[in-house]
């Protein structure tokens, strides 16, 4: 999945999915069917609490950090960083 197709699917997520368990759930399975693969119910429990996990400790800045050492250049940073404008 390209980056302009998954902020387009990022900006038609119902901010009252991310609030709970159930809805974070939904979210990251039709995230995962869109881009070909099927979650376990152990995958996604454990990628809902990594999700919580970041939301208390994270900001948009160490997260691009995270991505910048994880290889991601810098011009694919400032695209990042446009398309959330």
């Amino acid at each position: 999945m390209d980056l302009g197709k998954l902020m387009s699917f990022i900006r038609t997520i119902p901010k009252d999915k991310l609030k709970t368990d159930a809805g974070l759930k939904e979210v990251i399975r039709d995230l995962g069917k869109k881009s070909g693969k099927n979650f376990t119910d152990q995958e996604l429990n454990r990628y809902v609490a990594q999700f919580r996990s970041m939301y208390k400790t994270e900001n948009v800045g160490s997260l691009l950090d995270k991505l910048s050492k994880k290889g991601m250049s810098s011009k694919e940073l400032d695209n990042i960083k446009k398309r959330f404008k």
